[in-house]
């Protein structure tokens, strides 16, 4: 019998809460961390996201605005 392995992640990355309102500082969001799983689906983790990684998503973002 094969046993059916639970979904591990694959990559995880910041990712807001809620979406921010037009014109928001995205320093005043509520961040957390985005998992995507072996199996292809998202997970929401409330968790503190890596600093250095959610600056640099920030700074990235604030560019294409």
């Amino acid at each position: 019998m094969i046993t059916k392995m639970p979904p591990h992640v694959v990559r995880s990355f910041p990712y807001w809460e809620t979406p921010p309102e037009p014109g928001q500082d995205l320093h005043e969001l509520k961040w957390g961390v985005m998992e995507v799983l072996s199996d292809k689906s998202l997970r929401f983790v409330d968790t503190k996201p890596d600093q250095a990684a959610l600056e640099e998503l920030i700074s990235q973002l604030q560019e294409k605005i």
